[in-house]
């Protein structure tokens, strides 16, 4: 069997340890689903992932916070105002997030997420984080998913005890939503000028989305310095004006979260995909979320009953395929701490 030899070269590039280029990344985005070419790809960013973070997988829990109509009226998101489809407010109790939290930590999650709409207040946010931290043990990592914000608020979500968020400028970022690229990359360097690691992704990827667009938020990813990166697919609902476009398939995702694994090369600590999947699983993903309370992509407040996974089912996945659970906190969540100690164990290999 003969693959493309310019699909061969770049493959080959990438495991000498080389970084692709944004026209090499255009050229691996373009193999076709069912050649060679795109099962030597995932392979190849499987082989980088195994070898990178040591054959380890990472589950992460989210706990979503509130199930409430959101004013940003993003386009692929259940709780956007205009859509309709979430019309109540809940926001849980203290001590049901607490529970949730606690009972994360006990089923081994290496990361607890804590998410919110632009509906909730930050100082309720920072007061229910702050339980959250003291109930769970100090190595349990507490990660942000939360609107917008600036250096007052960054230095706040790191006084109260988070290390990282999870914030990326989207797919058709300031057109599928309502909120401006400066604002959300803004956002980013105060959380970064705090001290909180980033967590980001390629997402959420529907077919109306072009390969170069796909391209550019991989090398936006690795320009940010962020701890990892990966791919997330957009779930559609009957009200949102992009169920017209229809869905992109697992396999389908799983080339852009291996392409996106060879840009980011050794810089990130992990690499995601969402929602869990095998395909992108063997295809240089090695992190996933379990997901408990609310979730833009599920009408249901309950996600855990209907959408999301648990840590266990999670957990299964990676076993299945051959990933080792890693106990302890996921190091995509350390952010200059880890670059600093892969740095040191690079150098103690070279020197060996």
């Amino acid at each position: 069997m003969k693959l493309n030899r310019e699909c061969e070269r770049i493959l080959d590039k990438t495991l000498n340890g080389e970084t692709v280029t944004r026209q090499e990344a255009v050229t691996l985005m373009q193999v076709d689903l069912q050649s060679p070419e795109m099962y030597a790809l995932c392979s190849v960013a499987n082989s980088l992932s195994r070898r990178h973070f040591d054959n380890y997988g990472d589950v992460c829990a989210q706990i979503g916070l509130d199930f409430a109509p959101c004013p940003s009226n993003c386009d692929f998101c259940v709780f956007a105002a205009k859509n309709g489809v979430v019309r109540q407010i809940i926001e849980y109790p203290e001590e049901t997030v607490i529970r949730a939290a606690v009972e994360c930590e006990k089923q081994k999650a290496n990361a607890i997420y804590l998410m919110t709409t632009c509906h909730y207040q930050f100082e309720k946010f920072l007061d229910i984080a702050g339980a959250v931290r003291r109930a769970v043990s100090p190595d349990m990592p507490l990660v942000a998913n939360i609107p917008d914000f600036g250096d007052d608020e960054a230095r706040a979500l790191v006084e109260t005890g988070f290390s990282a968020v999870y914030h990326a400028v989207r797919l058709n970022e300031g057109k599928d939503t309502r909120l401006p690229v400066e604002k959300r990359l803004a956002t980013i360097e105060a959380a970064q000028r705090a001290g909180l690691a980033l967590n980001f992704c390629v997402e959420p990827i529907g077919p109306e989305h072009s390969i170069e667009q796909q391209v550019e938020l991989m090398f936006l990813g690795r320009e940010l310095g962020a701890t990892f990166s990966g791919a997330m697919h957009r779930v559609n609902f009957p009200a949102s004006s992009l169920s017209q476009y229809g869905e992109v398939t697992h396999w389908y995702l799983a080339r852009t979260v291996a392409v996106t694994r060879l840009v980011m090369g050794d810089t990130v600590a992990g690499h995601c995909t969402h929602e869990p999947n095998i395909p992108s699983l063997l295809a240089g993903a090695n992190l996933v979320w379990a997901e408990m309370g609310t979730n833009p992509r599920d009408k249901n407040e309950e996600t855990e009953k209907s959408r999301g996974l648990s840590i266990s089912q999670c957990q299964q996945l990676l076993l299945h395929v051959g990933y080792c659970l890693r106990e302890g906190p996921s190091p995509t969540v350390m952010g200059q701490a880890w670059r600093d100690m892969h740095k040191a164990e690079a150098g103690n290999r070279r020197d060996r």
